[in-house]
């Protein structure tokens, strides 16, 4: 599966509408709404948004969920059809460190449960950083690591040091 960027919502749906709305949209047209209830449960609680299943998900006049919960719910909308790989661009974008930091470890309890989870960030925190399993740099187009995340930090000065010339 793929995750844009930017969230995109109907606002005066609550989160278990919106799980719901999109499991029969992506879901078989053959599963019974009592399986199709069990998977939008299930998919709630992967994602950790039972506090808010009611809540709305709110737009420009409508105050809803936070930016975090909007990005998880995306997510959450991704583990509905049980993909193997998921690709998700900037999940972190836009939220604050608390929320960027729930967000990865939610992805991180995907990845640890056999799916291949990639993503794009930019300066990620120290907590969010050290979720990571493995690493792949890029700079100016090219690969300046790729491997686990505790070889990079030993070899990090030689890393610096192959990207440095292109911040000059």
């Amino acid at each position: 599966s793929y995750l844009a960027q930017e969230d995109c919502f109907l606002g005066t749906l609550t989160v278990r509408e919106t799980l719901t709305y999109s499991a029969h949209l992506r879901l078989p047209a053959n599963m019974t709404k009592f399986e199709i209830d069990n998977v939008v449960t299930k998919t709630i609680a992967e994602m950790g948004l039972e506090d808010i299943e009611d809540s709305r998900i709110g737009n420009w006049h409508l105050r809803g969920i936070s930016n975090g919960e909007k990005r998880r719910l995306s997510i959450g909308i991704e583990l509905l059809t049980q993909p193997q790989i998921m690709f998700l661009d900037e999940p972190t974008s836009g939220l604050d460190s608390a929320a960027a930091f729930y967000v990865v470890s939610s992805l991180r309890r995907i990845a640890h449960d056999g799916r291949i989870v990639i993503f794009s960030i930019h300066q990620p925190s120290d907590e969010v950083f050290n979720l990571f399993d493995d690493l792949i740099i890029l700079a100016g187009g090219e690969t300046v690591y790729f491997g686990e995340i505790t070889m990079a930090l030993k070899v990090k000065l030689k890393i610096i040091s192959k990207i440095y010339h292109y911040f000059q």
